[in-house]
């Protein structure tokens, strides 16, 4: 079989577990739903009024901490049950990147979700649609590519699931800031033009943390 074709049944894989199990996509669910009702009762109780900033910056802290409950577990099955299969039958550059992909999906999931939630409890602020759904998808590929590859460093290291958020949340940073960046370009509808420069840079971080999940992970793995 080819690679291509190995790597769609690794990406298969994990999907068909998923679905039938659905504990991560009723956690998903139950985080971005709890965490946006949550905000909107405390603004609500409060009679304060959210303004477009205010509303970025919630969105994307709740992409942020559901990213780490997607990332988290991710390579506990494969360490516990099915490391020595993959070992010898699986090549480590294939199943890094399913997982990449596996969580970029998952990632769009819970971005959606916010996005979704938080127009139902609050206003959708954004004026340039199109835009921010770009900014969604360069930071979902960006915390995926980040956090997946931190995410096997902890499970190699005992499963320890403090490493996970001690580790990746300051490889994230700038992903985060320059989407944050480009967000705001979209709730204020200044034009792809001024917009270009941070999707340039967010496509150039993301290809790096890419890059260096390919590279690094099959001393990992293999380590």
């Amino acid at each position: 079989m080819t690679s291509l074709h190995h790597l769609y049944i690794l990406v298969s894989k994990d999907l068909k577990v998923e679905f039938r199990q659905r504990i991560l996509t009723a956690t998903i669910l139950l985080f971005v739903a709890s965490a946006c009702f949550t905000i909107y009762q405390v603004f609500f109780a409060g009679k304060a009024r959210v303004n477009p900033l205010v509303w970025n910056a919630i969105f994307w802290m709740v992409v942020l901490f559901s990213s780490f409950q997607v990332v988290g577990k991710s390579f506990a099955k494969e360490l516990d049950k099915q490391f020595w299969y993959y070992l010898f039958i699986v090549k480590s550059e294939l199943l890094i990147v399913s997982k990449l992909i596996y969580h970029f999906l998952m990632l769009n999931v819970t971005s959606w979700l916010a996005w979704f939630f938080l127009s139902v409890f609050f206003t959708n602020p954004v004026q340039d649609v199109g835009l921010f759904a770009v900014a969604i998808e360069l930071a979902c590929l960006g915390l995926a590519a980040g956090l997946t590859l931190i995410s096997a460093i902890s499970a190699k290291a005992g499963k320890n699931s403090s490493l996970l958020p001690v580790l990746g949340f300051p490889l994230i940073i700038p992903t985060l800031l320059f989407v944050i960046k480009l967000s705001v370009n979209a709730l204020d509808s200044l034009g792809w033009d001024l917009a270009l420069p941070h999707i340039a840079t967010l496509a150039s971080l993301d290809c790096i943390m890419v890059a260096l999940s390919f590279i690094l992970f099959p001393y990992l793995w293999r380590g």
